[in-house]
């Protein structure tokens, strides 16, 4: 494996799946999410497992589902047209979902399900029972100041970091566009022990830059001055971003883009850390503890 471009003169990682471990917490966030609404805000009954890591995988190759609220818009919009109350009858099978995939345009899911179907709970409502299951109910209430009640005790608490040490140790500058709020950044910065990490360097869904808009890399590259940036993704709309940006290198992270990977050479890898020891030889000495 080798660098396209020159070494890298700044580090842009993605959050979920590659800064951070989230197998056990947004994907499971979002399949109790379509769940609780579907029986709580839909009347339907819940008489089968919905959302799986073989669903999460297939949506994460498509760029327009980065953001994990709205792929349970998208399922419950495609269980609720079905007309059926039971999940079993109403969750789409793989096959119906990958095609019900194909007619979603990058970067467009929540504006064309707006359209499609007005009668299914708002993006709002259903982004709230999300963050309640992902955040806890105790600290939701804390960042909202109100909360549904659901009692839940948060999976962010099972994440781990995917990277060591600190991002000061990294021996080049540092960046981060994910998209992840800044409330949930607070807690991914409890989880990484980068409590001290500069703001300006942060450009998440709150600043209103979405991938897989290339806006957030250029912004980060401008404030850092850097030229020659690496961008560590893991799913589809982080290389869509990358590959409209145009500049420096992109390196996968984790199984979504392996077989990707291979068909259009980009490097890859399974884990961050695989991928820092790698690269920082080239861009700056690594300094572990």
């Amino acid at each position: 494996m080798r660098l396209k471009d020159t070494a890298p003169d700044l580090l842009i990682f993605d959050v979920d799946g590659v800064l951070i471990d989230t197998c056990g917490s947004y994907m499971l966030a979002t399949a109790e999410t379509i769940c609780w609404c579907w029986q709580n805000l839909l009347g339907g009954s819940v008489d089968r497992d919905g959302y799986t890591m073989e669903y999460f995988n297939i949506t994460k190759t498509h760029p327009a589902f980065n953001d994990d609220v709205a792929i349970a818009w998208a399922m419950l919009h495609s269980m609720r047209r079905t007309g059926r109350k039971s999940m079993k009858e109403a969750f789409p099978s793989l096959e119906t979902w990958k095609k019900e995939l194909g007619t979603f345009a990058a970067g467009t899911a929540v504006e064309e399900l707006a359209r499609k179907d007005a009668q299914t709970p708002s993006l709002d409502e259903v982004r709230s029972v999300l963050e309640e299951i992902y955040f806890g109910t105790e600290i939701y209430a804390e960042f909202k100041g109100k909360a549904r009640g659901m009692e839940k005790e948060g999976l962010w608490k099972v994440e781990k970091p995917g990277v060591l040490g600190h991002w000061k140790e990294l021996g080049l500058p540092v960046g981060i566009y994910t998209g992840r709020t800044r409330d949930e950044m607070v807690l991914g910065y409890k989880i990484l022990n980068w409590l001290d990490f500069p703001d300006n360097m942060l450009i998440c869904s709150n600043d209103g830059i979405l991938k897989p808009s290339p806006e957030g890399l250029a912004v980060l590259c401008e404030r850092s001055g850097a030229k020659h940036p690496a961008f560590f993704g893991d799913t589809a709309s982080d290389r869509v971003t990358w590959g409209t940006f145009g500049k420096g290198e992109f390196i996968a992270i984790g199984p979504i883009l392996e077989a990707e990977s291979r068909n259009e050479g980009f490097l890859h890898f399974d884990t961050l850390e695989e991928a820092l020891s790698f690269l920082l030889p080239l861009g700056g000495q690594r300094q572990t503890k």
